[in-house]
């Protein structure tokens, strides 16, 4: 680093506090026009520190090329946890980072203009090309993680929600129902029968009621997997019982061939109550 750079990075220095406060006024803005609707985010300590630390690093490293790409990714995964921690969205994160580069290259004008016997046109101008390849890494990087965040978000409420389709009521210290609604594929099915068996389990249920009278159409995949969920139960010494099972749904069953005779169906839930009790 010469002279010029060392007298740069000193005069960077004295305004990180300065910067600090331009940069959340700057997301103030977000707020005002309601593209950002937490406002404690200006008021959190951590977020300042990223933020000096990160100018800090910024012009020792990224602008003069003492830096590589993992310095970036390593500051973007922790303003994305951040923002996300804040309900930011991408576009008020790539927004607010906008911001920041502008704040930054309006502090490298004012040194440039400051020392202007000192530094030449061409410097200036590699300054600022490094500094918009970093920023561009950086938002780059902010993107894919933001995005990666979010789907990891999706991943888990679906894996929440199905959890919670797949309820058993227990009606008695002995008899619990498990009522199926809405459609039946695959990954549900085989959700329904890893659960009740856990939930069956957990419950000390000597019977289980399955009722497929909310089910409108179900294939031969999920028919054999209720197939194999019911035999899994009488190994558990858990008595299973069917309900509500439309024709569509018992001619797919004769079709597979999956034998049925052993298991006590009723056309109705509460005849199947009632005979238990």
């Amino acid at each position: 680093m010469d002279k010029v750079e060392s007298m740069y990075v000193d005069y960077f220095h004295e305004r990180l506090e300065e910067i600090g406060e331009k940069w959340t006024s700057r997301l103030q803005i977000l707020v005002d026009e309601k593209e950002a609707t937490d406002t404690a985010v200006l008021q959190v300590p951590e977020l300042k520190k990223e933020i000096q630390a990160f100018c800090s690093d910024f012009v020792k490293q990224m602008i003069f090329l003492e830096s590589n790409s993992r310095d970036v990714q390593e500051w973007a995964g922790r303003i994305v946890e951040i923002f996300a921690y804040h309900t930011f969205s991408l576009q008020q994160s790539v927004a607010s980072l906008t911001y920041l580069r502008q704040i930054l290259w309006d502090v490298m004008v004012e040194f440039s203009a400051q020392e202007d016997q000192l530094i030449e046109a061409s410097q200036l101008a590699e300054w600022g090309s490094y500094m918009n390849k970093s920023f561009d890494l950086l938002l780059h990087k902010v993107t894919v993680y933001t995005n990666q965040l979010n789907q990891e978000q999706i991943e888990a409420q679906k894996t929440k929600i199905s959890e919670l389709s797949v309820p058993i009521i227990p009606v008695s210290e002995e008899i619990g129902v498990l009522p199926l609604i809405g459609t039946v594929d695959t990954y549900r099915a085989k959700l329904i029968q890893r659960k009740g068996i856990e939930q069956s389990s957990a419950l000390e249920l000597s019977y289980l009621v399955i009722d497929l009278s909310g089910v409108p159409i179900m294939d031969t995949m999920v028919a054999n997997e209720i197939f194999q969920l019911i035999k899994m139960l009488e190994l558990s010494g858990v008595d299973s019982i069917l309900t509500g099972i439309r024709p569509e749904i018992a001619q797919t069953a004769v079709q597979l061939g999956i034998d049925f005779t052993n298991v006590r169906t009723y056309a109705h839930l509460h005849q199947a109550l009632k005979a238990i009790l």
